[in-house]
């Protein structure tokens, strides 16, 4: 995994397809005691690692390092599983550069670890985003696209008509 000292990170295009240094979102990531806290450090790596389905190398090279400070300390929001499912979507869509071999390995052994992630999450609430962003983040993690993507879009209120429809589910 690239530490975050390394001066790769200050040369490296994520989201917008221009230069953006994660590490000190990254580092106050790290150091969230609280899901606000967390929360802030995940606005700005949102907006800099995901535009629109476009992602650069760098938002490749964040998930290692998000896995990484999810298992120094319990991911408390949904943001950590989510944003890690996205990337991995929009990996091999919307003409995303491919991931040079020098990620791979650490990219996809971080993958590997998300369901580890998921066993130590300590959100103040498990609401419908969090389970959401798990589930999503798993079936991402696990190859399944199709179910991450579904799993990021489902909510309370569409799952009803689809049961409806699918299976004559009334609640």
């Amino acid at each position: 995994m690239i530490g975050l000292d390394d001066p790769f990170w200050e040369q490296v295009k994520c989201g917008y397809g221009v230069l953006y240094n994660p590490v000190p979102a990254l580092r106050r990531l790290e150091a969230a005691q609280t899901a606000k806290e967390e929360s802030q450090a995940f606005v700005e790596l949102w907006d800099n690692l995901h535009h629109q389905g476009d992602l650069g190398i760098g938002s490749y090279a964040c998930v290692p390092q998000i896995v990484r400070i999810g298992h120094v300390r319990a991911p408390m929001t949904p943001d950590f599983f989510a944003l890690i499912a996205v990337i991995e979507i929009e990996r091999h869509e919307n003409g995303n550069p491919k991931m040079s071999r020098e990620f791979v390995d650490d990219y996809l052994h971080a993958l590997s670890l998300i369901p580890d992630l998921i066993a130590k999450a300590s959100p103040p609430k498990w609401d419908q985003s969090m389970i959401g962003s798990t589930c999503s983040a798993l079936a991402a993690s696990k190859g399944n696209r199709l179910l991450a993507r579904a799993y990021l879009e489902m909510t309370e209120d569409n799952a009803i008509p689809f049961l409806r429809e699918e299976i004559g589910y009334e609640p």
